[in-house]
């Protein structure tokens, strides 16, 4: 006597997943996806309703920036145009940027031709929400020590950094940039300890002892200078100390970075 086959309960039914596919693609495009069958108009408007107005609502605080520069019109147009060509991939609410950021990359790079700048803002404000988002404690910023072989600088955690040929950090409805830089620009967001977002630029010696402390943690200030006159091509004098000490400084004062006891 043959058994029957074990029935696979991680799939719906072929009806339900018909049922679920066709309900999924009215709500992204009902312009040209009809509703299932049977179910009430007044119903189905307000889920279209629902669904539209809080990836709207979302996205426009993931990105307050572009939603300023864009009129009603187009803003729901780059939104409709999302939920109509891409899928997304992760299911955190913080981390629902990343969505508009990989449309913009892909399906979505038709926005770029009139807005050359537009994908190096919407990376710049998905970094700043990241930051503020970010669940990591923040330390009370504070001078960094005399003794400067004891200890070690660490990274703030809600750090992120980012590398631009548009001044992302400038744009506003006041002004647009008609052109990239002639030399791209490194900026940092990250949160605070009074969890207020910061921003810095920095430049690429700046940049760099910031990655030299990344991929060596525990190591004192001093060595971390050291390391870095020793990448550039420069003899670690007392001068050349002193100036990458007070560069350290103004860094911790920013609250980009905090000092600890070195191991």
């Amino acid at each position: 006597m043959n058994m029957p086959e074990k029935m696979d309960n991680t799939q719906p039914p072929e009806r339900m997943l018909r049922l679920q596919q066709a309900f999924a693609a009215h709500l992204r495009d009902p312009e040209h996806s009809p509703p299932p069958s049977g179910l009430e108009e007044r119903r189905m408007a307000i889920y279209r309703r629902l669904f539209f107005g809080n990836l709207r609502n979302l996205m426009a605080r993931n990105f307050p920036v572009l939603k300023r520069l864009l009129d009603e019109n187009e803003w729901d147009q780059l939104i409709r145009q999302l939920m109509i060509e891409h899928r997304s991939t992760t299911p955190l609410f913080p981390e629902i940027g990343s969505e508009l950021l990989d449309f913009i990359a892909g399906e979505g790079q038709s926005w770029l031709e009139s807005r050359p700048w537009m994908a190096e803002l919407i990376h710049w404000e998905y970094l700043e929400t990241l930051a503020r988002l970010h669940e990591a404690e923040v330390r009370l910023c504070e001078e960094l020590p005399l003794a400067r072989g004891q200890y070690a600088p660490v990274i703030n955690p809600t750090m992120q950094m980012g590398r631009y040929r548009y001044p992302v950090h400038q744009i506003r409805p006041g002004f647009i940039p008609s052109a990239p830089l002639e030399q791209p620009i490194n900026l940092l967001a990250f949160r605070r300890h009074d969890d207020q977002v910061g921003f810095e630029r920095v430049n690429d010696i700046a940049l760099r002892l910031l990655l030299l402390m990344q991929s060596n943690p525990g190591t004192s200030g001093l060595v971390l200078l050291q390391m870095l006159a020793k990448e550039l091509s420069i003899e670690a004098t007392e001068h050349t100390i002193e100036s990458g000490w007070n560069l350290l400084q103004h860094l911790s004062q920013q609250g980009v970075i905090a000092p600890t006891l070195s191991a």
